[in-house]
């Protein structure tokens, strides 16, 4: 193994966010990326789009929200890289109702993927960068992880979740000299939560995000991006929404 090489996991890989990230990364000939997600089929997708542009990759299916299979995660990681130098918890869902009209199960199914999830990953991904007193991470919260909006309260409330998480265990971890960001962007169009933006001309692409998250990787050692906003700018375009994932 070359020792230059980092190896980053990147959850919810499959599509949208976690797809551009995982490209962007993979694009660097010094990272192997883990793909990570519940569906094989299009994580075996970005992987071929991986391998045709020259990148290294490897598919570890994985539903976040289960500690078993999230322990296989890190531990398969570790058995084919030796190490884990990035850790994106960016797999996340979206439900948008009147407050009311909210069920039970749409409360467990939000906080199980966008916080439960976070916190399964990252709880078995430290103690291996902390042994290593090396690392980073990178949680892909939301701008409704710092406002509401109108169908939003359960969705907020879980993001909100996040972004307080991470500033807390960038506390937890800086004197194991691990970096801890949360990225919190707008309306990015990917049909996220079976929903398109309100305005798409005010909306971002998911490779926005990959090049923020890229841009954290990158910086240098002597500092660490806690939290990064990313606002969209207006963007008029013309968008076939058949053809989005």
């Amino acid at each position: 193994m070359n020792e230059g090489t980092k190896t980053a996991i990147i959850t919810g890989a499959s599509k949208g966010i976690g797809k551009a990230i995982s490209l962007k990364f993979a694009a660097n000939n010094n990272i192997n990326v883990v793909l990570a997600s519940r569906d094989n089929t299009q994580l075996q997708q970005v992987q071929k789009e991986i391998e045709d542009s020259k990148g290294k990759s490897i598919i570890i299916p994985t539903d976040v929200t289960k500690e078993e299979e999230v322990k296989h995660l890190v531990q398969e990681t570790i058995d084919q890289f030796g190490k884990i130098d990035i850790l994106v918890n960016n797999a996340g869902v979206g439900r948008f109702k009147r407050a009311d009209e909210f069920t039970l199960d749409d409360y467990y199914y939000l906080f199980d993927v966008n916080v439960l999830g976070v916190f399964l990953v990252t709880k078995y991904v430290v103690p291996h960068m902390v042994a290593r007193e090396s690392g980073q991470i990178i949680n892909i919260a939301s701008i409704a992880g710092k406002n509401g909006f109108k169908t939003g309260t359960l969705y907020a409330a879980s993001k909100h979740a996040v972004v307080g998480y991470t500033w807390s265990l960038r506390e937890d971890l800086k004197e194991h000299k691990i970096k801890v960001s949360v990225v919190c962007p707008g309306s990015v169009v990917t049909g996220f939560g079976g929903k398109q933006p309100d305005r798409v001309e005010w909306s971002m692409e998911p490779e926005d995000v990959a090049h923020a998250c890229y841009y954290l990787i990158s910086e240098s050692e002597n500092v660490n991006t806690a939290e990064i906003i990313i606002k969209p700018r207006y963007n008029p375009r013309n968008i076939d929404w058949n053809m989005r994932t």
